[in-house]
């Protein structure tokens, strides 16, 4: 690491696009300037020309380095922001990260998204509530993951709790048995009227198309109303695993 080159890194920051950088970037910085502040401790005459010279160069460089770390958390929070009410890959963008700013991209995001479920969703979507009425919680389909704590959940609940369909039946037979429930909507055929989807972020009870109250979390897999799932997979909730 030299002065050109932090320089050069620092003109390439000075674009709206993000710009990959090598992974020991900082590390090369600080060795660098620590090679400075070393030469101006050695010098004999801290007045000196030379001494000035080396001076200026520590400045520069530690002016540089600050911008370039600014101006890149700025282009992160920026896209974790757009990509936090948008459906397209991100992968691209992530690829240009180091590790350390990865973390700081999925902390924003992850922020972004639960801010705006619990201050804009239940303004624009009124119908979804952020508690559901007692011993009315549905869990449609057994999640991969949290089927012991769904079940200890459920059990707590009070009143009857609909049956919990395993997902290999729903994979085998694409049908979904129909319950005793009294108004129930049969879910005879999955591929007409419902998509199977894997939830990726926790969402809050609400009722859906088929007037019944949906309480899911993150890797649950289930069946919802084709309308309902959409919406959930456009929000970057939910993601399709098979629809019609």
């Amino acid at each position: 690491m030299d002065r050109t080159e932090l320089t050069d890194t620092l003109r390439e920051e000075r674009s709206s696009s993000l710009k990959s950088i090598n992974a020991d970037f900082y590390h090369k910085v600080e060795e660098y300037i620590t090679e400075l502040e070393e030469e101006i401790a050695q010098l004999k005459n801290p007045r000196s020309v030379e001494a000035k010279i080396l001076e200026d160069e520590l400045q520069n460089a530690t002016t540089s380095v600050e911008l370039i770390f600014m101006r890149r958390i700025k282009k992160i929070i920026g896209s974790a922001t757009t990509n936090s009410f948008s459906s397209k890959s991100t992968i691209q963008d992530i690829g240009k990260l180091l590790p350390q700013e990865k973390v700081v991209y999925e902390a924003v995001l992850s922020a972004i998204n639960t801010a705006r479920r619990e201050m804009l969703e239940p303004v624009i979507n009124p119908h979804i509530s952020s508690t559901g009425e007692k011993g009315k919680e549905h869990i449609p389909i057994v999640s991969t993951r949290n089927r012991e704590n769904r079940e200890a959940n459920t059990q707590k609940s009070a009143g009857a709790s609909p049956e919990l369909i395993p997902v290999t039946e729903i994979a085998t037979t694409g049908i979904i048995p129909e319950t005793e429930e009294k108004g129930e909507i049969a879910k005879s055929n999955i591929n007409k009227e419902f998509v199977v989807v894997r939830i990726l972020e926790n969402v809050p009870t609400f009722k859906a198309m088929d007037n019944r109250n949906y309480t899911l979390c993150a890797e649950d897999v289930v069946a919802l109303p084709a309308l309902n799932a959409k919406g959930l997979v456009k929000r970057n909730v939910a993601q399709v695993i098979a629809d019609n």
